[in-house]
């Protein structure tokens, strides 16, 4: 391999997306229009690490979305720097795609909802254990710039908060306790069964490894599912995923 010219052509490569001034589609609507179709909805997320450590820093965005985008409904794209390696460019990146796109960032601020909407993407991450009572306030201001948030929770009681406040919203619940980072699927679940039937759209977030993950979800009433370091390991999983049905 010649280093200096592979590096030079994913640097022009990288400089072409930058140059990209485009608005993501709504992901709500793409959720609901796959779901229409019979099918959960696939959120494929560019992850290189995690708190535990390195995922994947062998595989270029380029690589990845130009196979995931066959099959998802929507692009997550992490911006968090220091735990996660994420980079905005990896937003503008995604942009080239045309698909509806996850800005996931730990937003504490108007600033970072700034970002977000400047790039063009479709939705913001906002986490209800994070911000606590200073939730809504970004809602609000994150919907005025034509955003589309993704409120997240790990426990029942934020969750039905949640949608006793504003069912009209994309709840995402986490697997992941997002205090001592454990995971269980069986938490989730339970989190969805409590308000399953009172909000326009759920995501199942994290612990999905395998498509009989993703259907236990589904069949408990999961719109879609956002799955990132089960495919940066294996894209081809992507190909499963999107052949789930919703019954």
């Amino acid at each position: 391999m010649d280093f200096l010219k592979t590096i030079g052509e994913l640097t022009r490569r990288r400089v072409e997306a930058l140059r990209i001034n485009v608005k993501a589609p709504s992901m709500v609507k793409a959720i609901e229009d796959r779901n229409s179709e019979g099918y959960l909805a696939l959120i494929a997320e560019y992850k290189r690490a995690s708190p535990s450590g390195v995922i994947r820093l062998d595989l270029d965005p380029w690589t990845y979305f130009n196979f995931v985008s066959q099959y998802a409904t929507g692009l997550s794209v992490l911006v968090e720097p220091i735990y996660f390696l994420g980079s905005p460019e990896f937003v503008k990146i995604a942009l080239t795609y045309g698909k509806p796109i996850l800005y996931k960032d730990f937003v504490i601020s108007k600033e970072q909802i700034d970002e977000a909407s400047r790039l063009g993407v479709s939705s913001v991450l906002l986490i209800k254990r994070l911000l606590g009572d200073a939730l809504w306030d970004l809602v609000d201001y994150a919907v005025g710039l034509g955003l589309e948030p993704l409120i997240e929770v790990d426990n029942e009681e934020d969750a039905l908060d949640v949608v006793g406040t504003n069912p009209n919203v994309m709840l995402g619940v986490n697997s992941r306790d997002l205090g001592d980072l454990s995971v269980s699927l069986d938490r989730a679940v339970s989190i969805i069964r409590a308000v399953r039937g009172r909000v326009d759209v759920i995501i199942a977030e994290s612990g999905v490894r395998n498509s009989s993950d993703a259907l236990r979800l589904a069949r408990e009433g999961a719109n879609a599912v956002l799955v990132g370091t089960a495919l940066m390991r294996d894209m081809e999983l992507a190909r499963e995923l999107s052949g789930l049905t919703i019954k």
